[in-house]
């Protein structure tokens, strides 16, 4: 059995500059379900040997991202490298965002993009470092969103928006390169900023890493990404 889901779809004639959304199934027979206890996305992956509901996503005639599990001081952590390169490492999840509503993690970019390159333009749509996330809610209605690393233009809390495509900007810029930041936000408020309406379940989560557009390189890496419960 196949659940139908709603993924990612190039649009643009070159690279990765815009993204749609279009039905089509993501194969996955195992769709991650919680009972209210947090959720740890990195506990159990295995990117030499990805588990049920982890899927790879790549893209025509794009090389694909390079993604390692690996440690730094102690602790496991999913490194992404680019070079021209562009992939979505994605979990296909079942998680109603009332109830595990506070998604919080690290991250650590060594290798920004390097590019003069407008990065509010399709031409110039790379990050080092991305999670992508999509919902549905009750009536089945799609909202997608990335939560991104700026490179040049953007500040935390602002939103880069492509056509319609909303990225929310949790953090960048140069000098922040190089050091682990601890992030959170609220997916509530999140899904009802990018015009999500009713009550949402994630239906998606990926880490999402590329420089197609651009040429450039970039390596980062992400650390505790976790979904819980709001203790306020």
């Amino acid at each position: 059995m196949k659940r139908a889901l709603a993924v990612i779809c190039l649009v643009a004639l070159a690279g990765i500059a815009y993204w749609g959304l279009r039905p089509s199934p993501f194969d996955s027979v195992n769709p991650l379900l919680s009972d209210g206890a947090p959720v740890h996305f990195l506990d159990g992956l295995d990117t030499e040997s990805l588990p049920d509901g982890w899927v790879l996503r790549t893209f025509f005639r794009v090389t694909p991202a390079d993604y390692q599990m690996t440690q730094e001081d102690g602790k496991k952590v999913l490194r992404c490298t680019t070079d021209n390169s562009a992939s979505i490492l994605a979990r296909d999840t079942e998680i109603a965002v009332s109830a595990l509503p506070i998604l919080s993690w690290r991250w650590k970019v060594t290798q920004p993009i390097e590019s003069d390159v407008d990065e509010a333009t399709k031409a110039g749509d790379d990050h080092p470092v991305r999670l992508f996330l999509m919902f549905a809610n009750e009536a089945g209605e799609i909202r997608a969103t990335e939560i991104i690393w700026s490179n040049r233009k953007y500040s935390p809390g602002d939103y880069k928006i492509i056509g319609s495509f909303y990225h929310y900007v949790a953090n960048g810029l140069n000098q922040n390169i190089g050091q682990w930041h601890e992030q959170s936000t609220d997916l509530r408020q999140l899904y009802s900023e990018i015009g999500g309406t009713g009550a949402a379940t994630l239906q998606t989560f990926g880490f999402f890493c590329d420089s197609d557009n651009t040429g450039a390189r970039s390596d980062g890496l992400f650390g505790d990404v976790l979904l819980s419960p709001d203790l306020q």
